[in-house]
């Protein structure tokens, strides 16, 4: 899921400009059309954020160790990250190209965006810098679920929700993110705690319907402001239902392709193909506008399309580099360091030390 949403993201950013042009054929009236509705870019930070409080619910309610779990979220987002932001200065300093004009590459304001206390470098790390100042409040509620139940993360929920409304909240750290959409962290907490017994009422026909629905609820919602608060809530709450039945009814036929290999490498490489896919975002664009300019028959959807298609096809192997070299042995040393520490031999003390 966390593939499929990537690439929805890459394809909003590629079509973005595009979908709206009158087309040139009944080609572009549908292929246009399906296009917007399949990029529903903003819906899946949304998606990305239920997935997050699902995930990292299920860690903390498994070892509610707190000085762990922030170690872990370290060590999952930075690396990456900071790899990222440095691939974007060397690209500048190499060719003098910045994709985005208002970005500074000063060397604290580099070090600003490795840090994720600004993202003017790579503008998508905005979700990342949400995610990251999320991190105390998914602990929080998985502890007030913990200790006060499911309704008490509900009205955090509705608060959460009911400050989406206040601007000042959505842009309190700075107006590169928006924290509008952190109530999506304690919804997907509330799948994991509450998700299965849910789930587990439905008959198969009901998952199946309930799927399609969520799915065709998502996609129609890119027609909508993907900004717009309600907007915000009926995508948390499509990706909530998709995330609760691919989590406890993954048996389930219409989740089928979910185990197809290249969407499970997708998935794999996720979170690097999101920071580094904007890299090819100023080449899809020129070949779609010289490409509608050099071939005047040729439906708009194709030209969209096959630019799409290569600017995966172009970012795909660096972000594989990226999971390879720079997430999995992030993630590697931490686990390692974990359990060198775990086997590590009890120190003995005299008796009268221990007395003391």
């Amino acid at each position: 899921m966390r593939g499929i949403a990537a690439l929805a993201v890459a394809l909003m950013h590629v079509s973005s400009s595009f979908v709206e042009l009158p087309g040139r054929s009944v080609v572009d009236r549908t292929g246009l059309f399906t296009i917007q509705a399949l990029s529903n870019g903003y819906g899946a930070v949304v998606a990305f954020f239920v997935i997050s409080g699902f995930v990292l619910a299920r860690s903390l309610d498994k070892n509610f160790d707190i000085a762990r779990f922030v170690v872990a979220r370290v060590f999952r987002l930075y690396p990456a990250a900071i790899v990222t932001v440095a691939i974007f200065v060397a690209v500048y300093y190499c060719s003098g190209f910045s994709l985005y004009p208002k970005a500074s590459f000063e060397p604290l304001n580099v070090v600003a965006n490795m840090l994720m206390l600004r993202v003017d470098i790579d503008l998508v790390m905005w979700s990342m810098k949400a995610e990251v100042a999320a991190t105390p409040l998914i602990i929080f509620c998985v502890w007030l679920f913990r200790r006060h139940g499911t309704s008490a993360v509900v009205a955090m929920t509705l608060v959460l929700f009911g400050l989406a409304f206040v601007g000042q909240f959505s842009k309190s750290i700075g107006d590169d993110t928006n924290l509008a959409l952190l109530f999506a962290f304690p919804v997907g907490i509330l799948v994991h705690f509450r998700g299965g017994d849910l789930a587990a009422r439905l008959t198969p026909a009901a998952v199946t319907l309930s799927a399609i629905a969520s799915v065709a609820v998502f996609c129609g919602c890119s027609f909508f402001k993907p900004t717009g608060t309600w907007t915000l809530l009926v995508q948390c709450l499509s990706a909530a239902t998709l995330v609760m039945l691919i989590a406890w009814r993954a048996g389930a036929t219409t989740f089928a392709p979910l185990d197809v290999a290249v969407v499970r490498f997708y998935g794999k490489i996720s979170y690097s193909f999101y920071l580094l896919h904007p890299l090819t975002l100023w080449g899809a664009g020129r070949l779609v506008v010289n490409s509608m300019a050099q071939f005047e028959t040729v439906p708009v959807t194709l030209i969209v399309i096959a630019a799409f298609v290569l600017s995966v096809v172009a970012v795909t192997p660096l972000a594989w580099l990226s999971w390879k070299f720079v997430e999995l042995p992030a993630m590697n040393r931490l686990q390692s360091a974990r359990a060198s520490r775990s086997e590590l031999p009890l120190r003995v003390l005299p008796s009268d030390q221990r007395a003391n």
